[in-house]
This record gives C-alpha cells, sequence and structure tokens, in this order.
C-alpha cells in the first residue's frame, strides 16, 4: 500500500514571518490535524540552493491513503486556505503537491 503526503510550500514575507511561524504552530496546523485525515505532519524551513529574497516553509502532512488528502482538499481545504488567505494575505504564498512515496527506512 502506497503512502502519500500533502505538501504545502510557504513563501512568507519576512516582515512577518515569526507571526507566522506561531500561527502555523499554534493554530494552523492543529486545525489541519484535526480533520482525522492525516497521522502526523512535519514542519520545515526550505533552504533552496540558490538565495531568495523571502524565506520558504514545507509543512508535509501524511495521510494514510490518497483518497483522505482528496477527502480533505474537497471538505477541509477551502475553508482553511480562506483563513490563512485572510490572515496574511499576500505575505505568505502557498503552492501544494501531493507526494507518494516511493521508498522509505
Amino acid at each position: 500500500m502506497s503512502q502519500h503526503i500533502y505538501n504545502v510550500t510557504v513563501v512568507v514575507d519576512t516582515s512577518i514571518e515569526e507571526k507566522w511561524k506561531q500561527w502555523m504552530v499554534k493554530e494552523h496546523i492543529p486545525e489541519v490535524m484535526d480533520t482525522g485525515m492525516f497521522r502526523n505532519y512535519l514542519f520545515t524551513q526550505v533552504f533552496p540552493e540558490q538565495e531568495q529574497d523571502n524565506p520558504s516553509y514545507s509543512i508535509q502532512y501524511r495521510a494514510a491513503d490518497l483518497e483522505s488528502i482528496k477527502l480533505y482538499m474537497q471538505m477541509y481545504g477551502p475553508e482553511l486556505r480562506k483563513k490563512s488567505e485572510n490572515a496574511w494575505g499576500t505575505h505568505a504564498l502557498a503552492f501544494r503537491t501531493i507526494l507518494e512515496v516511493i521508498d522509505e527506512k
């Protein structure tokens, strides 16, 4: 059985970086986890090969199966995305991908 990860990469304006990180840890990630669609998550800072103006972060939510991610995207994603957009506007720009785990030790 293959495992899937819902990956959200966010480029954050440096002016709100610390407040945004606190909001993610205290509010947003717990709300996502409370949906019951994911087993665990990993919140990381991205260090790209080439330097960029603003920092990037990746939040990887691990799901039991692809259906859980699709269900999340349909039932919960739009509302939580809107909350984030209302809170941060263009100061935190996110893009989302689904990853399939090929191999893991």
